[in-house]
């Protein structure tokens, strides 16, 4: 199906201004059918969940920002879907941050990453080392052992586990 069709298919009940503001972020994004789909049941779902119209849904202020930043339309794209979906999931895109601050926390060095699960489901994080050495291994175990010993680690697991 084609984006005008996808359009004037989801869009019957949006007045006409509020027809005239997503047809903007259509030509702002240039999103694919599929992103334009997740788009508007995005849109949909805020607007049933807050009693309000599509059009304040698309009037919100992170919305305007991640349109009107001046990067590529794919890069703008991703920004806007992005704070679509922080409006959409609140209590996700909150605990996703709350995790990525745990992460920062416990202060590791660039020879060492932990990735929280996608979408915080699962609970299983991935930790790397990057090693030119034995005595960096070494080095970097002891920063990971030291964070296990502060009840760090353990934090972020909790957060995980609350998500």
């Amino acid at each position: 199906m084609r984006t005008g069709e996808i359009i004037a298919e989801r869009t019957t009940g949006w007045t006409n201004a509020e027809r005239v503001e997503l047809a903007h972020v259509v030509d702002e994004l240039r999103p694919s059918a599929r992103h334009l789909t997740d788009i508007l049941d995005w849109i949909d779902d805020l607007a049933a969940r807050d009693g309000a119209r599509p059009g304040d849904v698309l009037a919100a202020p992170a919305l305007r920002t991640a349109l009107a930043s001046g990067v590529s339309a794919p890069e703008r794209l991703k920004r806007w879907k992005e704070a679509l979906r922080r409006l959409r999931y609140p209590r996700l895109s909150a605990r996703e941050e709350a995790v990525a601050g745990a992460i920062r926390a416990l202060a590791l060095d660039r020879t060492t990453s932990i990735e929280p699960p996608p979408a915080l489901e699962g609970g299983v994080v991935t930790v790397s080392i990057r090693a030119r050495s034995a005595a960096e291994l070494a080095a970097a175990l002891a920063r990971i052992g030291d964070r296990l010993a502060r009840g760090d680690i353990e934090r972020l697991f909790a957060l995980l586990e609350e998500a």
